[in-house]
């Protein structure tokens, strides 16, 4: 029995019963492998929900390298490659997964289920802020703070309110309505006014 088929088990049974509700006898039986079996590639829960979110992690990298290249203007390559991380980022089973990585928080302990660092992921979005700064589309500073400070703003608000239960972005064209006004607030500013 292959790895990746007890990890996509596993990952249907979590992100719909949850780390308490999921037992390995129920991924067993859901894979249709014996009870040993998973055992024998994963010794512990704990250790396969670990590679579930890896996976998943390792999912949402290839996802995105898949992405058609979008030519021209790297300010809309920037925009591009956000929209998607927040597509990425709001399905359903990887809100699951992050709403039982933060509330089994104890169960992992330090060393719980994050991604692998450095995040490709997010070198990715550093290098593509570095190439709007190069041609003056974005001004100089810290890359990686400002991609931080955007992944937070785009993506990460949005995916909160979601493992929090809210059902303000359940629609797609609320994911796009979030995007579209927080891009358009982060790259035109939100004063009428010149501060100094």
């Amino acid at each position: 029995m292959a790895a990746e088929r007890i990890i996509l088990a596993a990952t249907e049974l979590f992100a719909g019963r949850g780390f308490a509700g999921t037992s390995m006898e129920q991924v067993a039986a859901h894979c249709g492998a014996g009870k040993d079996t998973v055992y024998r590639r994963f010794p512990s829960k704990v250790v396969l929900f670990e590679a579930v979110v890896d996976h998943a992690h390792k999912s949402a990298v290839a996802r995105l390298d898949k992405l058609p290249a979008v030519s021209g203007d790297p300010l809309e390559r920037l925009k591009s490659l956000l929209l998607e991380l927040l597509y990425v980022n709001m399905e359903p089973e990887l809100i699951a997964l992050k709403r039982i990585t933060f509330s089994e928080a104890v169960v992992f302990e330090k060393n719980g289920p994050i991604p692998p660092q450095p995040d490709p992921i997010m070198a990715k979005l550093i290098e593509t802020v570095g190439e709007a700064q190069e041609t003056g589309a974005i001004c100089a500073g810290d890359a990686t703070g400002i991609a931080c400070h955007l992944i937070h703003c785009m993506v990460a608000l949005p995916t909160t309110a979601a493992m929090m239960g809210s059902n303000e972005f359940d629609r797609r064209q609320d994911i796009e309505a979030h995007f579209h006004r927080t891009w358009h607030w982060l790259i035109n500013g939100v004063s009428c006014n010149r501060i100094s």
